[in-house]
């Protein structure tokens, strides 16, 4: 290099379009979540810091891109990785506030981007089928990975880990149901105490 001058700095390597395709769900999901099918492609390109042009570079219309939405959403691993996550060391109490925590917020999204993909058409490479595949694969990576936090407490269980897994992850879903009010929703905490507990004060037997 001759002495005085400096050298330009490169320019950014292009993203490949897999890349940029999760780029650009990266930052619209959120904006999904927020405003529905309500969402346009303009407001999708300045959340992704983009031109309007780039989204259709990277899915043919806007249906494939909600759809992609959903299968990221859906993706087990991340679900899976969380609770296996929460540390096994603290009280069974603990750990399942946790895990509501994580499946209520899991549950509210896939809930708002499933409801944005029915209002758009199904085609032959989407088809309904694969939609449910997704749903099945996901709900197996958090029954197991709820199954193995019941597991650790088997000894103050009276049921097997999996079938307290079953019911600890029915309640969680349906106090996140969206036609439930706000004001009618139970706290973390109360799912917990429900779960753990019940609803009413032990009795004395009558014998």
């Amino acid at each position: 290099m001759v002495p005085g001058m400096t050298t330009k700095p490169g320019r950014a390597k292009p993203l490949s379009r897999d890349d940029r395709r999760h780029a650009i769900l990266a930052a619209v999901i959120p904006l999904l979540i927020e405003k529905g099918s309500a969402a346009t492609t303009a407001e999708m390109a300045e959340a992704a810091g983009i031109a309007e042009g780039t989204i259709f570079r990277a899915f043919p219309d806007k249906a494939e891109l909600i759809y992609e939405a959903v299968k990221v959403t859906m993706d087990p691993h991340p679900i899976r990785v969380a609770l296996e996550q929460i540390a096994d060391s603290s009280p069974i109490e603990t750990q399942l506030s946790e895990a509501a925590s994580i499946l209520a917020i899991r549950f509210h999204h896939i809930t708002a981007l499933v409801g944005i993909l029915r209002s758009v058409p199904h085609t032959a490479e989407h088809p309904p089928a694969e939609s449910r595949r997704l749903a099945a694969d996901s709900m197996t990576a958090i029954s197991t990975a709820l199954a193995t936090i019941f597991e650790r407490h088997r000894d103050v269980l009276r049921i097997e880990p999996a079938r307290a897994a079953a019911a600890f992850r029915g309640l969680v879903f349906a106090n996140s149901h969206p036609l439930i009010a706000p004001k009618e929703k139970l706290t973390v905490e109360e799912i917990v105490t429900i779960l753990l507990s019940g609803v009413a004060f032990p009795t004395s037997g009558s014998g």
